[in-house]
């Protein structure tokens, strides 16, 4: 099933996965109005020279190949002018729609990739019934107080353009408009005809991996922030007393990064997994022993280029392996920046 609105984070990772339509930050859309009068009808087997078209009427092109080849359709936000509110007019009859989209796909080894997915529709007359439905008016701009019903109140979200086709006999392909309501979103209408379309995936394609399998199975996150910089970046940070660490025989995981490519100014600079898993209670004792050892944190200006994490039943603790060499603990009163003993990082690091 094709999911109509967007759920607030591929992100990205990963990934709005086979987003229909989307929904994103924004404010209340201006109108788009007015259907374009019908054309011509074409007739034959031969390609016709073009008819003059009205001005909003989308752009018939002239035979579909697939969304990884199509171009327009890589793009998430939908900026082609094929999808400005254009309408269908008389001289296209569209039969099957094919939405393009991504999503999430585990592999056999553990790992999760993501994903583009084309997905086809050949009953489609309920969409296009409500596709060819006006836009609404907009509201009144000063409703008074005996008019402020649920209805006449426009949300702060916005839409983005399903990346959607419609394919005619011929296999040529035109990219719709959506009408919208009076708050300049997608009409009910049309969200309701493509929830219901039955859907068939006829393609799918990798796009990146989203987790390895390494990652899955030591159960660390693919991805993460360098929490240690994050921390420092704004002083004054906490230098005040650790809190009471996990027991010797807790369970606690191990999580070992690479960080990215930094930015300048990157106040959260983000770390590749490179290996993890849980730790021997022997060696989460000594490690414990360490953090515990920690001091007072001086003036760090040399970033990290790898960065450990801890998770513990007490809370996550985080180390710079390199550079400044500092940590990051709960606190007494919160998390609480300090300089890590030198064998701290040897410790976490060796096989």
């Amino acid at each position: 099933m094709i999911k109509l609105w967007c759920r607030a984070a591929w992100s990205a990772a990963a990934l709005a996965a086979g987003g229909v339509l989307t929904l994103v930050a924004a404010g209340c859309a201006g109108q788009v109005t007015g259907a374009g009068p019908a054309g011509a009808q074409m007739s034959g087997s031969a390609e016709p020279a073009p008819d003059p078209r009205p001005s909003n009427a989308p752009r018939i092109h002239p035979r579909w190949g697939s969304c990884a080849g199509e171009p327009s359709m890589r793009n998430q936000n939908g900026d082609s002018d094929d999808v400005t509110s254009l309408r269908l007019i008389g001289t296209f009859r569209p039969v099957a729609a094919v939405m393009c989209g991504e999503a999430t796909r585990r592999r056999p080894d553990g790992g999760t990739d993501g994903i583009g997915v084309e997905d086809r529709a050949d009953d489609v007359a309920a969409l296009l019934a409500a596709l060819r439905l006006p836009d609404a008016p907009p509201p009144s701009p000063e409703p008074s107080a005996d008019d402020l019903s649920p209805d006449m109140i426009c949300t702060a979200d916005g839409y983005a353009q399903p990346r959607l086709v419609l394919l005619d006999g011929r296999g040529r392909w035109v990219r719709p408009g959506i009408p919208r309501d009076d708050c300049g979103k997608p009409r009910a209408e049309v969200s309701a005809a493509m929830e219901k379309l039955r859907w068939t995936r006829t393609a799918t394609r990798v796009l990146q991996e989203i987790e390895s399998a390494e990652a899955a199975a030591s159960g660390c996150d693919q991805v993460f922030t360098d929490m240690v910089w994050f921390t420092g970046f704004y002083p004054p940070a906490q230098q005040g007393d650790l809190a009471p660490l996990a027991d010797d025989a807790a369970s606690v995981r191990l999580c070992i990064y690479r960080v990215k490519e930094r930015e300048p100014d990157n106040d959260k600079p983000q770390g590749d997994f490179v290996s993890g898993g849980l730790l021997p209670p022997a060696r989460w004792a000594a490690v414990k022993r360490a953090v515990r050892a920690s001091g007072e944190a001086g003036t760090c200006t040399t970033p990290a280029n790898r960065f450990a994490r801890l998770e513990t039943p007490q809370g996550d603790i985080y180390v710079e392996l390199d550079g400044c060499r500092r940590l990051v603990a709960p606190g007494v009163s919160s998390d609480a920046l300090r300089q890590a003993p030198a064998a701290l990082p040897a410790l976490l690091t060796k096989p």
